[in-house]
């Protein structure tokens, strides 16, 4: 009788029961038993030359206060309180060994988010009506790793822009967690904030010291076909140049659209369109010490439509830096891009993440501060700032300081000003307003942690409903309880 080898890697915890290791993989494997279990038929045993199985979940419960909702284009003279709380529940499973020469396939399942007190599931609703929550595939590929030092990807993935804080170059976190958290702060398009794209991704390293990307995909917001009526195209190209600890970068992206995914709904033409190109081209440095690790990025941006005929071309800038001082971190931001002054030729800056759930441009967790822009802790209610920003440009400046209360607190005080780079054409105004925010992690046991946060904003006139209305300030709590392993 042939040998069967157990496929479990070291690394996946014991404590783990066999109903979670069920839910996790009920939809990839017909066959799911514990890791204690000999059984000669389990799926979990089978000699697949070397192959395993390896998992991981995060399971968050949230909740959120405040007195505005989901991206306002507005701000009353008396806003009205706004509450939700939900659960969401992440699973991913790894079929493969990773090593040089390897090869499997990863998939992600999302359940929820489930809204206390509704019967329906946001975002995946049925239409069956009734009580109904779905369950979505995130994300699905299969991968080759021909060699160490290079990763092939072809499906469902996550993408996100380069111009970031300092890349890790980590090619098995990709196959080996629920999102890859060295890319939260990219300025275009982000992962994390659920930017999925199909289709085909090369990465590896070159000469030692070079890293690069390259990758041809369908955007998850627009169709199904390369050409044609209803495809939405990503052409994208990264080059980082490792230089001691300093790294040097640059990047190339082209989007082209016949779906109205791009233009339509906010900026640009209102009216429908043939189709529409966008290029992006920066370079970025990361410029590293012993104590700090600064960075700096410049994008520049040009595209527009056909039928109707629109131009833009616009640029973008971000400084940032974190580093100790004394028992804490402080943590620095600038960035700055152009806008459309409503003239012929319009100086705007967009970002190339544009969805329903991003309708003025917000790419995702590229700010420090809760409450203007997308957080983890405080997701969804925001005013989705970004630097395409309604089309009107940015200028912000942030500051942060993060402080270790204990071996399992850490505070972080955040403020920041904003404001646009051309008038809000409602408004007549481009103060967007000051925030500050304090936020409380709280690590209660290894992979489960706690959560609390409260940011407060001094409102601009930018907000305004119209001339001479001062509008609201605003204000959000927020609660996030997290387990992922």
């Amino acid at each position: 009788m042939k040998k069967q080898t157990p496929l479990f890697s070291t690394a996946l915890s014991a404590q783990v029961t066999q109903a979670t290791l069920a839910t996790l993989c009920l939809a990839s494997l017909a066959s799911a038993q514990s890791a204690t279990d000999p059984a000669p038929a389990s799926a979990w045993a089978r000699d697949l030359g070397g192959i395993e199985v390896q998992y991981g979940v995060q399971a968050r419960v949230m909740a959120n206060g405040a007195n505005f909702g989901f991206h306002p284009s507005a701000i009353s003279a008396d806003q009205p309180s706004s509450s939700f709380a939900n659960t969401r529940l992440r699973g991913w499973v790894d079929l493969g060994k990773i090593e040089p020469g390897g090869y499997g396939f990863y998939s992600q399942f999302e359940f929820g988010h489930l809204a206390y007190g509704s019967g329906g599931d946001f975002p995946k609703r049925t239409v069956n009506g009734g009580d109904a929550s779905g369950i979505e595939l995130r994300r699905g590929f299969l991968w080759l790793m021909p060699d160490e030092d290079t990763l092939i990807k072809v499906g469902v993935q996550g993408w996100n822009d380069m111009f970031t804080e300092r890349p890790a170059f980590d090619y098995k976190n990709d196959l080996q967690a629920v999102d890859a958290y060295d890319t939260t702060q990219a300025l275009l398009a982000n992962s994390v904030w659920d930017f999925n794209v199909a289709g085909v991704n090369l990465a590896g390293r070159t000469l030692d010291h070079a890293h690069y990307r390259l990758g041809v995909f369908l955007l998850g917001e627009g169709d199904s076909t390369f050409t044609g009526d209803g495809g939405a195209l990503l052409l994208a190209g990264d080059l980082d140049l490792i230089d001691g600890d300093r790294i040097w970068g640059a990047s190339l992206y082209y989007l082209r659209d016949n779906g109205d995914y791009s233009y339509g709904t906010f900026g640009g033409p209102l009216a429908a369109y043939d189709s529409s190109e966008d290029w992006w081209v920066g370079v970025r440095g990361h410029l590293g010490s012993d104590d700090w690790d600064p960075s700096v990025a410049l994008i520049y941006n040009q595209g527009g439509t056909e039928g109707p005929d629109w131009d833009h071309a616009g640029w973008a800038a971000r400084a940032s830096a974190r580093g100790a001082v004394g028992s804490g971190e402080v943590a620095l931001l600038a960035a700055v891009s152009t806008g459309n002054d409503g003239s012929g030729d319009s100086g705007e800056f967009r970002t190339l993440a544009q969805s329903a759930r991003d309708n003025f441009g917000g790419q995702g967790y590229w700010s420090m501060l809760p409450l203007s822009s997308p957080s983890g802790p405080s997701d969804v209610n925001d005013l989705g700032v970004s630097l395409q920003n309604q089309g009107l440009g940015l200028l912000t400046v942030q500051a942060a300081w993060i402080q270790a209360l204990n071996d399992a607190v850490t505070s972080h005080l955040v403020a920041g000003w904003l404001q646009a780079a051309e008038d809000h054409p409602v408004s007549g105004a481009a103060d967007m307003g000051v925030e500050l925010a304090a936020i409380l992690d709280w690590g209660l046991r290894p992979g489960l942690g706690v959560q609390f946060g409260a940011a407060y904003m001094l409102t601009g006139d930018f907000y305004s409903p119209g001339a001479g209305v001062d509008p609201d300030d605003l204000y959000e709590l927020f609660f996030r309880f997290q387990f992922e392993f």
